[in-house]
């Protein structure tokens, strides 16, 4: 006699939703670099470069929360933090864009070889449920806010390797204390250096 287990309703949601995410994860990451998954960020570069001084072929997309969850799952790739308002922000992304393109990050196809930025600021602000699901996966990596709990600051900048934080940097170098400063030569190698330390460390576990 056969004998059918009883599986909740809640059981079922849990299971399809894990099947929908897996799904997502592979399409994003599986696709070749041309494929339909970059259609909706065809004018991110463009974009991100009339926002920020980096160049029109820059690597960077404005992810979805979507797209970011999915890479803090189970990505591999760099997750960058930040929000236009962020001078710190200005200093580091054209550092970051160019060791980026030196450590040839853009031959890989999907998320791998873009740099997905997230603009925290709104989700920070409102603290909401958006916020606090990013921030339960960092939280190891977060300084303290105000009010002691882990908090997102930005430029703060993840390298990703399956899902695993490989390494990460938050504002630029010390020695500039005034963020709304350039960088000067000495500083701006000393970043360049940090960032493809990280980058290098995402390229081991791509072997």
């Amino acid at each position: 006699m056969i004998r059918f287990r009883r599986v909740s309703a809640f059981a079922v949601i849990k299971t399809m939703k894990q099947i929908v995410t897996l799904f997502l994860f592979f399409f994003i990451l599986g696709l070749p670099a041309g494929a339909d998954w970059f259609a909706p960020h065809a004018d991110d570069a463009e974009r991100f470069a009339e926002i920020y001084p980096v160049s029109r072929d820059n690597p960077f997309i404005f992810g979805t929360y979507e797209e970011l969850i999915t890479q803090l799952r189970w990505g591999t790739g760099v997750v960058v933090f930040a929000f236009p308002a962020c001078p710190r922000c200005r200093n580091a992304f054209p550092v970051l864009e160019q060791a980026f393109k030196e450590m040839d990050m853009e031959r890989h196809a999907g998320l791998r070889g873009r740099i997905l930025y997230y603009d925290i600021l709104d989700d920070r602000e409102e603290n909401n449920e958006r916020y606090q699901t990013i921030v339960s996966y960092l939280k190891d990596f977060l300084p303290p806010g105000p009010d002691g709990n882990p908090r997102i600051f930005s430029p703060h900048v993840f390298f990703l390797a399956s899902g695993t934080v490989v390494g990460n940097h938050l504002d630029t170098v010390p020695s500039l204390t005034n963020p709304r400063d350039p960088l000067n030569e000495e500083q701006y190698a000393e970043l360049l250096q940090i960032y493809k330390n990280c980058i290098e460390k995402v390229e081991d576990c791509l072997c």
